[in-house]
């Protein structure tokens, strides 16, 4: 019966997830759909080791020395939608098949992790909540390294309570490897490690020494990536740190401004109710941990409870791993408000630990109020054509364009790039 409730979960998730999952990328926040998919398409067109597999928006035309590369980011993500387009073709859907198996493979792992951390009925209810949010809906199969890196560290997460519950070596093996694939992927991947550590290194005397390991995999990881992006581009450091202090800037705007803008973000795609309940867990969490740091201090505490106040504990760190890349890179998170999708894991699994106790009925009528709060909100999203004008234009230019030196304004030229690369040389007007 078990495995009934879950399929159906992981059923109703998908289905949700692939609405429009063929729409031209047009929508808000579909210039990730561009710019990712046109990487995949140079790593399939040129191949992995020419490209000394960094990812470049560079057009069919572009020689070899004149090609720019991205070093903000791992090419983790473009390589993923590579694969993708090697098997099915470059499509839309093809380019959004990778966030939807990613968000999918995320709904399960949020199910294992409310059973293991609260109960099975939590999970269930945890990852029915997760599927009808607009956030999952539209941001699900958006290709952004938020979502396609959280379920390789919820699978971190997960396999250190597994690790903790059982001592079982396996378990270790699987947290290195979901921790080095969530690093490799994107920048919140490092938070989960670097709690996982923290809270290890701090609690389980016994494994210190192991739990050294992840801060130099941390380490390790990131030296790679400094020096693939200096094969790139030997100017790496400069422009991380240009990026990197442009983004913790905060923008100029106050903390309270921005406080209230991801507040705003926050209610639209997790709903209100969700919010709500989740801040009843938050509350609940605050007590309950001073009453666990005076039994750390007493040393007053049965084997019994401190693994639950363990488990505890650990929904809190998926909660500030959420929050940490929102909270560090303010400037981002003040204009893409996909940043919070890690938020959602949390939000989902504390509601479900406030709910699951309920009489069946009253949770239903929760689940029904989470799907509908925000409907309205989702379907704007969905049906969103912020940019459908450029599109068509590019779509008109690679049907009947003559090869030539296309001129048009930044910030729009990526579409034509994606859309109609094989046409020629496309410049930007500034």
């Amino acid at each position: 019966m078990k495995r009934f409730f879950l399929l159906v979960v992981l059923i109703l998730a998908g289905v949700l997830v692939s609405i429009n999952i063929n729409k031209p990328f047009v929508g808000q926040h579909d210039w990730n759909g561009v710019v990712y998919g046109q990487q995949a398409k140079n790593f399939v067109r040129f191949g992995y080791l020419p490209l000394k597999f960094g990812a470049t928006l560079s057009t069919g035309d572009t020689l070899p020395g004149d090609r720019k590369f991205s070093t903000h980011y791992t090419p983790i993500l473009p390589i993923l939608i590579s694969f993708s387009y090697r098997l099915f073709g470059v499509s839309e859907w093809s380019t959004r098949l990778v966030p939807a198996a990613a968000s999918l493979a995320s709904v399960f792992l949020v199910i294992l992790l409310g059973r293991e951390l609260i109960s099975f009925r939590a999970g269930i209810i945890a990852g029915i909540l997760m599927a009808v949010t607009p956030m999952f809906i539209y941001y699900g199969k958006n290709p952004v390294h938020e979502v396609v890196l959280l379920p390789f560290a919820l699978l971190s997460f997960y396999s250190y309570q597994c690790f903790l519950k059982t001592n079982k070596d396996k378990w270790w093996k699987t947290l290195l490897l979901a921790s080095t694939a969530a690093m490799l992927t994107g920048w919140p991947g490092y938070y989960a490690a670097g709690l996982i550590a923290a809270h290890g290194f701090l609690t389980e005397k016994k494994f210190r020494a192991r739990f050294l390991a992840l801060p130099m995999l941390m380490v390790g990881l990131f030296s790679l990536f400094l020096l693939h992006g200096y094969i790139l581009d030997p100017k790496i450091k400069d422009e991380l740190q240009r990026i990197g202090l442009s983004r913790m800037s905060g923008g100029g705007f106050r903390v309270s401004e921005f406080v209230a803008k991801e507040l705003r973000y926050s209610i639209n795609l997790f709903t209100a109710t969700l919010l709500g309940l989740a801040g009843i867990w938050v509350i609940g969490f605050l007590i309950k941990l001073t009453r666990i740091l005076s039994q750390v201090v007493s040393s007053h505490c049965e084997e019994r409870q401190r693994r639950g106040n363990l488990k505890t504990i650990l929904l809190g760190l998926i909660g500030i791993f959420g929050i940490s890349h929102v909270l560090l890179f303010r400037d981002a998170g003040w204009y893409h408000e996909y940043l919070l999708f890690p938020v959602l894991p949390f939000v989902v699994l504390a509601a479900a630990g406030v709910i699951h106790r309920f009489r069946p009925l009253i949770i239903l009528i929760i689940l029904v109020l989470v799907a509908v709060e925000r409907v309205g909100y989702a379907k704007a999203l969905i049906n969103s054509e912020y940019v459908r004008d450029t599109f068509e234009e590019a779509i008109k230019f690679d049907r009947h364009g003559e090869r030539q030196e296309l001129e048009i304004p930044a910030g729009k030229d990526i579409y034509f790039i994606f859309y109609a690369d094989q046409k020629g040389l496309v410049y930007s007007r500034e």
